[in-house]
């Protein structure tokens, strides 16, 4: 019942989104890319990086037409995480989470069709659904006692554009403990490819 209605939630945002860029005049912009997932903080040394997934409907609206700078927001969907290989013991950590991003960003035209552009701002950022696996145990993040679904903090990004085509990098950096004592924020480098429409 609750994946339903995280479908439908994410439904509607997308849906209010395409109708914000139709009657704002802005530009939406489909992402989508390999992530790799870790924690940062004083427990997280021996933690391992874990591959993930990112995906993203963001929007963009110059301040000015004609110039480069803009605002943008969207909505994402990817994974946070980590890996810990110890001795004989394998513990790995992926959660499912729904964000949501607000940036302000510039885009500057080197030549022709060819553009760059740069962008900084905050996220945040839900876990949906998820597991906690120790030696082939596995756990439901639902079950988990202490856990924290929430996670906030700076994202990130560097592009580069060629028509309507971007391909870019994105570090999205959370300082909300994963649970209760807990010290480390996720840490998560995103390579992606977009479309805007």
């Amino acid at each position: 019942m609750k994946k339903f209605l995280w479908i439908c939630v994410c439904a509607l945002l997308c849906g209010a989104m395409t109708a914000e860029a139709q009657v704002w005049g802005g530009q939406l912009i489909l992402r989508g890319g390999f992530s790799t997932n870790n924690f940062k903080g004083d427990r997280s040394p021996q933690m391992g990086r874990l591959p993930g997934y990112n995906f993203s409907l963001d929007f963009n609206k110059a301040f000015r037409k004609g110039r480069g700078a803009y605002w943008n927001t969207g909505v994402m969907f990817g994974t946070r995480g980590y890996e810990i290989d110890y001795r004989r013991s394998n513990v790995k950590f992926r959660a499912h989470n729904f964000g949501i991003p607000f940036t302000l960003g510039y885009k500057y035209k080197v030549m022709g069709n060819l553009a760059v552009d740069g962008r900084f701002g905050t996220f945040f950022s839900v876990d949906m659904a998820g597991k906690w696996r120790d030696d082939g145990h596995d756990f439901m993040i639902s079950d988990m006692d202490g856990y924290h679904r929430c996670d906030g903090g700076i994202l990130l990004g560097m592009g580069v554009w060629y028509k309507r085509i971007n391909v870019e990098y994105t570090f999205r950096r959370g300082f909300g403990a994963l649970e209760d004592n807990g010290t480390s924020g996720s840490a998560n480098h995103m390579i992606r490819l977009g479309y805007a429409f």
